[in-house]
């Protein structure tokens, strides 16, 4: 399922890799933005209803931990099963166009369709070895949270998460050369099964928006909390 694909890895490797970029980024990513780290509101949150209402709308509460990471893992499974869709469409566009080409209009669709698939036999079983492999770790999840942590430096100005320039292009370098080997037709299918690339590119690709689409949620109802309770702030003197 997919999220029994967080906790299963192919080695050691893999799991430590992504563990360390998870704990380089989260903890970036998950603190107390300048006014939720102030004392009066650290105070009040842990007051009453105010603290549900502070909990979902801080960057440093486990809600949007899970938030982020949870919900990139199912975006990316949703974004890959789009992609999937996809490539079915195109290989059945292909193969209505087959049977209009046959000169023989007596003979059975089934057949045509049989004979199509018995003659482009490799790019049918690329395609479905590369819908059905199971995906394991938790790198789209991991790819969710650098997504949302560029969407915190760029476009959150209460979060206190810098990303400078080079990281920047470090990042959208890498998920451009994720999207260069994301299948997005038949053709792609077989150079990538050729490659004998075992990293499952598309879904990283789709974690990583996940993430920037799921940031830009929480940033926005964490911005409509925080102004229903600004008439009720006050300051200390």
């Amino acid at each position: 399922s997919m999220f029994v694909s967080l906790f299963t890895h192919a080695d050691w490797e893999h799991v430590l890799t992504n563990m360390f970029l998870l704990w380089a980024v989260g903890k970036q990513l998950f603190v107390p933005t300048m006014k939720e780290s102030s004392p009066t509101s650290l105070r009040r949150a842990r007051q009453g209803t105010d603290g549900i209402r502070w909990a979902f709308s801080c960057w440093a509460s486990p809600l949007a931990f899970l938030w982020i990471y949870l919900g990139s893992q199912v975006v990316s499974v949703a974004g890959c099963r789009m992609i999937s869709h996809l490539l079915d469409r195109e290989w059945e566009r292909q193969v209505r166009l087959d049977r209009r080409n046959w000169s023989w209009t007596w003979v059975p669709d089934s057949w045509k369709d049989s004979w199509f698939t018995i003659s482009n036999a490799q790019q049918a079983i690329e395609l479905r070895a590369w819908q059905y492999t199971p995906m394991i770790g938790s790198s789209a999840a991991v790819f969710g949270v650098i997504g949302a942590h560029m969407y915190a430096a760029l476009c959150s100005a209460e979060h206190p998460a810098q990303m400078d320039a080079k990281a920047q292009l470090m990042w959208l370098g890498k998920i451009a050369m994720e999207l260069a080997r994301t299948p997005f037709s038949l053709e792609q299918i077989s150079l990538l099964m050729d490659s004998e690339d075992n990293i499952d590119h598309a879904s990283h690709v789709c974690g990583f928006v996940g993430g920037l689409l799921l940031a830009g949620i929480w940033d926005a109802f964490a911005r409509r909390s925080r102004s229903r309770e600004e008439p009720f702030r006050y300051h200390e003197v």
